[in-house]
């Protein structure tokens, strides 16, 4: 297939998708039936919006923190009311203490400064919108990773539908605007987060600030390279040799580096890894302090559950950071914010509040909405600066669920199912929950280290190329279906190098484990 070809045939997916969501989809639209909005867990639904599956897990709200709420509303209305004259001691004390979640958006929206930006800048989203419909690279990924962005939760739960199309449009919109990173996965449930509690303009110039703000300036976790992950995850472990040293030697001594347990909590402000109530009050005061929190709230966590982590080998230790934690969470919001404060005081005191200043290579390089189509070549679709061929499509099915995307791209299987869900354009996706979603069990984690890290087990099975920036280490217990597992079947780590930006990521088996080469 020749450029031109290939050229076509990224313009009528394009606009096949695009079509999709400003006009819904068709007669003979196959959408697979798990998302369909009649089935019985539709109705059952926290006080969030989310769908409960068992409602006898449906958490009862206490009357007296409802109490409390509705009283926080009455001087939540008049702070906003107020908000240039309120003092940064008293706005303080209030976040500290929780948002109401019916101003929750009101609140963000004037953290953020999303009034501001929205009269400055009127149509500017609008026009976005409309060259990313024409232009943008990324819509086919970025299609792919609304259907698997918060299904569980009834405002995404229909496919094309209103929240659904705003969630696309507003990651095709920023994938122009900010050409550095055009779209990165990992973004789009931040977006979805956004949508929650913020209009659809608002959500794009509140995820605009997010990324490009000093103050939180998410564009060094989202460029290639990671630089920014880099940096939290080497803060982290000096807060940990200074003042987590035992726990920080049983996790070594387990095997459980850094990267294998933090990336979520610093790529997405611990969305997913907690439960949703605490990470909205987190959230809250992420807006309100910068990016200092992501530190604190990791030595936080560790602080309060280290006890249990003594106990715990590897797999263990994995599936009680990014499970156990969100699931089964045995210290309330309240607790778990005054633990906070307590540890914010505390980094503080030993200079250890700060991962320095970003370097040069994670600020942005070009000036955000100047858009030329000469900028936007016709490339292949990409994740965090990994390119990767596509096969065309069917253009008369248009397979909605995750099980079925996976069919239409490169996948690692295991026993049937996606393996790897934190880098599904490159592997796929069988999560109904979001991008980086990950367990011990049913998933990988991916880790990003600045140095190539060497195999030091002479029996693994590894294809690697020559060291890069960027290290993809995947965790996946596998079971081959073609050999019989022994009784005990310890899981290993496999490194994979990218050694081509243009080259193919195949897949091949051997053994316990499956392992992705590069063939030029």
């Amino acid at each position: 297939m020749n450029e031109d070809e290939i050229a076509d045939k990224v313009y009528e997916e394009r606009e096949r998708i695009v079509d999709l969501y400003r006009n819904g989809p068709g007669d003979g639209t196959i959408i697979d039936p798990v998302d369909d909005p009649a089935i019985n867990d539709y109705f059952k639904l926290d006080r969030f919006g989310f769908i409960v599956s068992d409602e006898s897990k449906l958490k009862k709200e206490d009357p007296q923190e409802i109490k409390i709420e509705v009283t926080r509303e009455q001087k939540w209305l008049k702070m906003i009311s107020n908000w240039d004259g309120l003092s940064r001691d008293k706005l303080k004390r209030r976040i500290y203490k929780g948002i109401p979640n019916s101003l929750r958006g009101k609140v963000w929206a004037k953290l953020l400064g999303v009034d501001q930006l929205t009269d400055d800048q009127k149509n500017k989203y609008k026009h976005m919108c409309e060259l990313a419909w024409e232009h943008s690279p990324d819509v086919r990924q970025i299609d792919l990773d609304v259907n698997r962005t918060y299904r569980e939760h009834i405002n995404f739960r229909k496919r094309y539908d209103s929240k659904q199309q705003e969630l696309f449009n507003i990651l095709s919109a920023y994938s122009i605007y900010n050409l550095d990173i055009g779209y990165t996965q990992g973004m789009s449930q931040i977006a979805a987060l956004l949508l929650i509690y913020l209009s659809e303009d608002e959500a794009f110039w509140a995820l605009s600030t997010l990324i490009s703000d000093s103050k939180y300036y998410m564009h060094g976790f989202f460029i290639p390279g990671f630089p920014k992950l880099i940096r939290f995850q080497d803060h982290h472990d000096k807060i940990m040799n200074k003042l987590l040293p035992k726990l920080k030697k049983h996790l070594d001594k387990n095997g459980v580096e850094t990267g294998l347990y933090t990336l979520k909590w610093f790529f997405q402000c611990f969305l997913d890894r907690i439960p949703f109530k605490l990470t909205l009050r987190v959230w809250d005061i992420f807006l309100f302090e910068g990016d200092k929190i992501l530190s604190a709230m990791a030595y936080c966590l560790l602080k309060l559950h280290r006890h249990q982590l003594y106990a715990l080998g590897m797999d263990d230790i994995l599936n009680f950071l990014q499970v156990k934690l969100e699931q089964n969470y045995l210290h309330t919001a309240d607790q778990t914010i005054e633990k906070l404060q307590e540890c914010l005081v505390e980094l503080k005191k030993h200079k250890l509040d700060s991962a320095g200043q970003p370097s040069q290579n994670e600020r942005l390089k070009r000036e955000l909405g100047i858009f030329n189509p000469d900028d936007i070549p016709v490339r292949k679709p990409h994740i965090n600066g990994v390119d990767k061929k596509r096969k065309p499509t069917n253009t008369d099915q248009i397979h909605s669920s995750p099980e079925q995307d996976s069919q239409r791209q490169g996948s690692i299987i295991t026993n049937g199912k996606n393996s790897l869900d934190d880098v599904s354009s490159i592997v796929g996706d069988s999560s109904r929950r979001s991008l980086l979603d990950t367990s011990v069990t049913s998933a990988a984690t991916t880790t990003v280290s600045p140095q190539s890290i060497q195999n030091d087990d002479a029996g693994s099975d590894v294809t690697c190329v020559s060291p890069q920036p960027d290290v993809l280490r995947i965790y996946v217990p596998y079971d081959t279906p073609t050999k019989k597992s022994p009784t005990s079947v310890s899981n290993k780590i496999t490194t994979i190098q990218v050694m081509d930006e243009m080259a193919t990521p195949t897949v091949e088996t051997d053994g316990m484990f499956k392992t992705v080469s590069t063939i030029n």
